[in-house]
């Protein structure tokens, strides 16, 4: 007979945040879905108190973080952690049958917003970015001139700089790629996702940027090695990683200490419920794009994956509109918020892992 799961396995597996606080109210425990659900670890969490993480916009709820005796269940309510806004959860507080001094916190977001994500609240035709209207089939004149040009360079330069004309052919190709499936936004047709190492576009789009700048980008990174392959679009991918890449770039180019991180991890607590679909998709890929660039002003945080909305003098607000529009065909997620609060831009993005064949 099969053991039976370890509580911490069941704990880990769990969808919904677990907080056990004691009679202190100091976080004492968290499980993998509130780590994902405050945007940070166990470690910086425990020891901290609960309603110093934990705020909700009725003071009431407020005031049940901190009675030791009672229990309390809230259904549909705004939850935020210094000062960043978690989403709509059901709230669940009560003392440990097994101990009254210990109490368990249960927050569960609600299935249709998944994760902590972007705006869900925006007109669904807003989303779908009409691509005639801001590019015309004349881009992929030029474009083709490029990539012949690029190829007949290819022909007639030395081996060691051809590893920079084929990049060149590849970086049109995936443009072309990106103009094709812009003019369809306006449908729903699913992405061609395919198992990917997202470490390895991580890489390419490093790349990429590099060489669209010219010069070497000092991107920090932090991966988690046990990765599994995610489920994904590489090309949608490569898109959603440059842009976000090049935003970071753009933000701390005037800085004299910029700083831009890359961050992979694991995290079981992400899911969402897609159209059709009777079970939640998991979502326990993470990949963060983070810079100590001024940020997104608070007036626009939830409005930025919006069509025409930019933080830039010249921006067209259509980058992080678009992004968000490939995650959703992937099944997949993005949020931005402050890491911190005033140390670093981050945006998260949240995907699913291939399954094994």
């Amino acid at each position: 007979m099969k053991e039976a799961p370890s509580g911490e396995q069941i704990l880990a597996g769990l969808n919904h945040a677990l907080v056990i606080v004691d009679s202190t109210h100091s976080v004492v425990r968290v499980n993998p879905a509130g780590e994902a659900l405050f945007g940070t670890s166990a470690k910086h969490l425990i020891g901290r108190q609960i309603d110093h993480i934990l705020q909700f916009s009725d003071a009431r709820l407020n005031k049940a973080l901190i009675e030791t005796d009672i229990s309390l269940t809230a259904r549909n309510v705004m939850a935020s952690s210094d000062d960043r806004k978690l989403g709509i959860v059901d709230f669940d507080v009560h003392p440990l049958a097994s101990d009254i001094e210990w109490r368990l916190i249960s927050l569960s977001l609600m299935p249709q917003d998944g994760p902590i994500l972007e705006n869900e609240n925006s007109d669904p035709s807003n989303l779908a970015i009409r691509a005639p209207d801001i590019l015309s089939h004349e881009i992929k004149n030029p474009l083709a001139a490029i990539k012949g040009a690029a190829q007949l360079l290819d022909r007639q330069i030395d081996e060691n700089q051809k590893p920079l004309t084929q990049m060149i052919t590849a970086e049109v190709e995936r443009v072309v790629n990106l103009l094709n499936r812009m003019q369809t936004l306006s449908s729903n047709q699913p992405a061609q996702t395919t198992a990917v190492n997202i470490h390895t576009l991580i890489d390419r789009a490093r790349r990429s940027i590099e060489a669209a700048t010219g010069q070497a980008v000092k991107i920090q990174d932090k991966f988690d090695p046990s990765l599994p392959d995610a489920l994904i679009d590489s090309d949608a991918m490569m898109q959603v990683l440059t842009n976000l890449f090049a935003n970071a770039v753009d933000a701390t180019k005037h800085l004299p200490n910029p700083e831009i991180r890359v961050v992979t991890r694991y995290s079981f607590g992400a899911a969402l419920s897609a159209q059709g679909e009777k079970q939640a998709i998991r979502l326990p890929i993470q990949i963060m794009v983070c810079d100590n660039g001024p940020g997104v002003p608070a007036e626009l945080e939830r409005e930025i994956f919006s069509p025409f909305v930019s933080t830039k003098k010249e921006g067209q607000g259509l980058g992080l509109a678009l992004v968000k529009k490939l995650m959703r065909d992937m099944n997949g997620r993005i949020r931005y918020d402050r890491e911190n609060q005033d140390e670093m831009s981050r945006f998260t993005l949240f995907l699913p892992v291939a399954p094994k064949n």
